[in-house]
């Protein structure tokens, strides 16, 4: 049961960690954006790809909070 915990506790780590980086590359990528004059092609994109990042980690937040609960039930 501590292994898992443990494990769990790791995977919460490296989502904060993941999701906190997605939302600084969309600082980031607006900035550079305005700045660059980019397309909206291109800004678009980019805004797709972060947010596909961001729909991962609801993903996986999702499936580790299933497993704790499945953990807490017996």
């Amino acid at each position: 049961m501590a292994g898992n915990d443990d494990k769990l506790s790791r995977d919460g780590r490296r989502l904060a960690l993941v999701s906190v980086a997605a939302a600084f590359t969309f600082i980031g990528v607006e900035f550079a954006g305005a700045t660059l004059g980019w397309s909206n092609q291109t800004m678009g994109l980019l805004e797709l790809g972060v947010a596909a990042v961001f729909l991962w980690v609801f993903i996986q937040a999702y499936r580790m909070w299933r497993a704790r609960q499945s953990g807490q039930d017996g």
